[in-house]
């Protein structure tokens, strides 16, 4: 009976012991604290030497930073802050509030001024990022997203999702696969939108193989929506070519085996 019970102690030890090895190997992001995040703003307010009135607009926006937040509510407040202390801040958080309208898109200097605390640059590439992806433009989002990491932004569930989801429309499995494993990590943490879209990305891209009818369907129709964005350039071309040489070779191999056949 005692080495009974002793055998089920241990059993029970070294169960949890990896329960708790297995959270710690999945759980490599997490959503930071509102606080924690106020504070970072609260600081770059400080370093931007602003008066009374911009510090209670701020604190506005910031009603209870010690209730748990989403990353998604995060990032809005983040936006809204910055909008308030900074003007260059303002242009890219007033442009995303909109759909598109124009072909051409504007330069924001912000996003790529090395001198702009991380907090500022990292989280407004991931606002415009977003709105890009949502807008259909997966190139120009991802061009915004690469290089960040969820540590990098206060809502890194969003930056995972629109990684993954800019990877699976170029037809960029592996980085897709990649983005969307860690997304779900912290499934728990996703809204539910996310987490269904990232099972069906899944789902979608792990059959895909190069040079089949399925992969040229979806070049296709890559080709296709980057024409209704008039985005006619030097990546539409190439991928109408490499089109054109799939389909020779699938046919090339069709009547082979016809041959091979026959024969």
């Amino acid at each position: 009976m005692k080495t009974s019970f002793i055998a089920f102690v241990t059993a029970a030890v070294i169960a949890a012991s990896a329960a708790g090895q297995e959270i710690e190997r999945r759980a490599t992001w997490s959503v930071p604290l509102a606080a924690d995040v106020k504070a970072k703003v609260d600081d770059y307010a400080a370093a931007k030497q602003a008066d009374e009135a911009t510090r209670l607009k701020i604190a506005a926006v910031w009603p209870d930073e010690a209730a748990p937040a989403s990353g998604a509510e995060l990032l809005e407040r983040v936006g809204t802050s910055l909008s308030v202390l900074e003007p260059k801040a303002r242009m890219v958080v007033d442009f995303c509030q909109n759909p598109r309208t124009r072909v051409d898109l504007p330069k924001f200097e912000i996003l790529v001024d090395e001198s702009v605390p991380p907090l500022v640059r990292n989280n407004l590439k991931l606002f415009y990022g977003r709105w890009l992806a949502q807008n259909g433009l997966m190139d120009e989002s991802l061009e915004q997203l690469k290089g960040l990491n969820p540590a990098d932004v206060v809502d890194p569930a969003s930056l995972l999702f629109h990684q993954a989801l800019a990877h699976h429309n170029l037809l960029e499995k592996e980085p897709c696969l990649s983005a969307v494993a860690k997304l779900m990590e912290n499934e728990e943490l996703l809204p539910r939108r996310y987490s269904q879209l990232a099972r069906l990305m899944e789902a979608d891209m792990k059959p895909l193989k190069p040079d089949t009818l399925d992969e040229i369907a979806r070049l296709m129709s890559d080709v296709g929506r980057r024409l209704d964005l008039a985005r006619a350039g030097k990546r539409v071309r190439d991928e109408e070519e490499s089109i054109v040489a799939k389909l020779e070779k699938l046919i090339e191999e069709k009547e082979k085996q016809q041959q091979q056949q026959q024969q």
